[in-house]
């Protein structure tokens, strides 16, 4: 038997394919397929199940994508009115090759999510479970995406959940969650390859506290809503639209400017080539960063142009951006921003600070520093008189930023802050700049921080 996982990068998505000399499954699959399929060419099996946990929220299965190219079966709860696949419930029983699942219900995180509990054969003793978004490496889903006003009766069924269904079956089964550390779909996770039910016991803080405590904490739980959360949800219940194998059109600097003219622009290059020169209007998302911060700010309605470090990463910005559901990136800018300034097009330029620069001009009052981390980031240490939005709420909020003051956007290393810059330069700032090494340069060079929240 073999059990791999695939990681979704920028996500924190696993994903995992099991199986053996004749048979897989595959478990809360990527929408980009190829990884399973290859896998099973190589162990020469046949994926003859896939298994959802739930209706995943923050990026679109690959059930479909599969079921089309391996003839799969796909498995998910009779709790919700799924557009596709079969119903399961609790007790149900698979039998794949040698291999046994056997579904329990585990809801809380939502109330169709489903665990997945694997027997090497038909004996008693489970060798792992797939836990969906119910039990991370040391922390538990989320209980707040049905409403607020759910949050309580949710915690309350995820707590049953944890302590009657997960931990009853027994310490030395192996854990395999749907996310890891940086994902949106729970609070802070444990960044460890692997796990299992006894330490997580033993290790993860919320499984050793009373139900009300537990109640009490996840009401009081802050974890920013991405909206494209809802979207992603909708595809997924009624089945994701087929990928088609779309090319992304190369373009020279005339075809690209005139392209732009019902297009997003995404500049993925690093901060400093960004603020080096850029194309007007566009935005800086690095990338990485796209799975996490293109489904905050782009419109998936727009047709997106790329400008790129390296004509490599076309290929990987569009895996990421198809994978939240951004299917519409009609071109890019051929061999670079070099061709568009060769030609003397226009290009726009953001500022850069270094943190000793900051820290001088903060001396004489010139500046309006806005930090654009998360809340907690910003509660636990930031430049004294900073004004924290988030980057992802920023385009709603701009008009909370004096139009009139040099604005210097900070965040833990500079790459969000980036963004947050070209959002600015968007809505029409003039004095826009990026504090290079953000607030981890700042604290390094021994500068005072404030912390708390304002």
């Amino acid at each position: 038997m073999f059990i791999e996982r695939i990681i979704s990068e920028g996500l924190a998505h696993f994903s995992y394919i099991v199986g053996n000399e004749n048979d897989a499954f595959v478990v809360d699959p990527k929408r980009d397929v190829e990884s399973y399929i290859e896998i099973t060419k190589n162990k020469c099996s046949t994926i003859r199940f896939v298994f959802e946990t739930h209706l995943n929220e923050d990026y679109l299965v690959g059930s479909l994508e599969l079921e089309r190219l391996a003839g799969c079966r796909i498995i998910h709860s009779d709790r919700r009115d799924f557009g596709y696949g079969e119903p399961a419930t609790e007790n149900d029983i698979f039998d794949i090759g040698g291999m046994r699942i056997k579904v329990i219900e585990t809801p809380g995180h939502s109330p169709e999510s489903l665990s997945f509990v694997l027997y090497p054969s038909s004996e008693d003793t489970p060798l792992a479970v797939f836990s969906g978004d119910a039990l991370f490496y040391g922390n538990v889903g989320r209980t707040d995406l049905s409403g607020m006003e759910k949050t309580a009766e949710y915690a309350g069924v995820l707590h049953e959940s944890l302590h009657g269904k997960l931990l009853p079956l027994g310490d030395g089964t192996i854990l395999y969650p749907a996310h890891g550390a940086g994902s949106a779909c729970g609070g802070t996770m444990s960044d460890i390859p692997i796990s299992t039910i006894g330490y997580e016991r033993a290790m993860n803080p919320m499984l050793g506290i009373t139900c009300e405590q537990f109640i009490e904490i996840k009401t009081k739980e802050n974890i920013r809503l991405p909206p494209y959360f809802s979207r992603m949800s909708a595809h997924n219940l009624n089945g994701p639209q087929l990928l088609e194998q779309r090319m992304v059109q190369p373009m020279d600097a005339p075809t690209f400017e005139d392209a732009m003219k019902d297009c997003t622009v995404v500049d993925t290059r690093s901060l400093l080539s960004f603020a080096g020169g850029h194309i007007k209007r566009s935005y800086n998302i690095w990338l990485s960063g796209l799975p996490n911060f293109a489904g905050w700010i782009l419109d998936p309605e727009k047709d997106i142009l790329l400008v790129t470090e390296r004509q490599r990463d076309v290929k990987a910005a569009k895996l990421y951006l198809e994978r939240i559901g951004f299917d519409k990136v009609r071109g890019y800018l051929c061999k670079g921003i070099e061709v568009w300034h060769n030609r003397g097009m226009p290009l726009e330029q953001t500022g850069l600070y270094t943190v000793g620069d900051l820290h001088e001009k903060l001396k004489r009052g010139e500046l309006f520093v806005l930090d654009v981390r998360e809340k907690d980031e910003y509660a636990q240490g930031h430049i004294p008189g900073a004004v924290n939005i988030y980057v992802g709420e920023l385009e709603k909020r701009v008009a909370e930023v004096p139009s009139d003051s040099s604005v210097v956007c900070a965040c833990s290393t500079g790459k969000r802050s980036s963004l947050a810059a070209s959002i600015l330069a968007r809505d029409g700032f003039k004095k826009v700049y990026n504090l290079i090494g953000g607030m981890t340069a700042w604290k390094e060079r021994g500068n005072l921080t404030r912390s708390g929240s304002r």
